[in-house]
């Protein structure tokens, strides 16, 4: 057959910068290598690293804390994550994060517990006052500390910036110049009303951004005990 006419398409530096950044789609095969190999070395997936290499969202056991702690179940979050199977999800959730399935409670009562671990209750007494299993407190308390932590990486990652920070203030000192990780962690803490855009590309510290007590203020911390 006659060879069709050659043709050549040509994009702005712009326009490759996009389609270089944009995240890889990895067959099963792959993305059960990536995963064992990191949990051979201890890594710990971050929500941010997850969509920058645009791996499975559900890796992240802080992602997978804040969607228990919102009342999703795991066929949400199997959705949410980019729309993989519930099972795998669940399997994952169950036995590699260690969160049991237990039932969902209202919003109001999710508060209610999460109020009075950091009121310094313990496991018993959650357990006592609403009514929960041993697994149902312990998850909790799971989901109150990796929630905790994260909110203790962005207070030492806001004490970084000087704020106002412009969306290149955020790259260069976070992310190494890194733009669309900057994007996408400012995105994510604007929906957690961590962060407000006060102009296209500047951002400040939000309502809800987390920050360290005052001097004198007691702090309980969630109780670390094993399942």
């Amino acid at each position: 057959m006659p060879k069709g006419f050659p043709i050549t398409v040509t994009l702005t530096a712009q326009e490759l910068s996009r389609v270089e950044a944009a995240p890889r789609q990895y067959k099963p095969h792959e993305l059960t290598w990536i995963h064992r190999r990191a949990a051979a070395q201890g890594h710990v997936w971050t929500e941010e690293e997850l969509r920058e290499r645009g791996l499975p969202l559900y890796w992240s056991k802080a992602w997978v804390a804040e969607q228990l702690a919102q009342g999703h179940s795991h066929a949400e979050i199997a959705i949410n994550a980019g729309g993989y199977q519930v099972m795998a999800v669940s399997r994952h959730v169950r036995h590699v994060h260690g969160f049991e399935f237990v039932q969902q409670l209202s919003p109001q009562e999710q508060q209610a517990i999460r109020q009075r671990i950091a009121e310094g209750a313990t496991r018993t007494q959650v357990m006592q006052e609403f009514k929960l299993s041993e697994f149902g407190a312990g998850r909790y308390f799971q989901i109150e500390g990796a929630l905790k932590e994260l909110e203790l990486r962005f207070i030492q990652e806001a004490d970084r910036l000087r704020w106002p920070a412009s969306r290149e203030d955020v790259s260069r000192i976070l992310f190494e110049g890194v733009k669309h990780r900057a994007d996408n962690w400012a995105t994510e803490r604007i929906k957690r009303g961590w962060l407000l855009r006060v102009k296209p590309g500047v951002y400040d510290l939000g309502p809800q951004a987390p920050r360290l007590p005052a001097p004198g203020v007691e702090v309980h911390a969630p109780e670390n005990e094993e399942l």
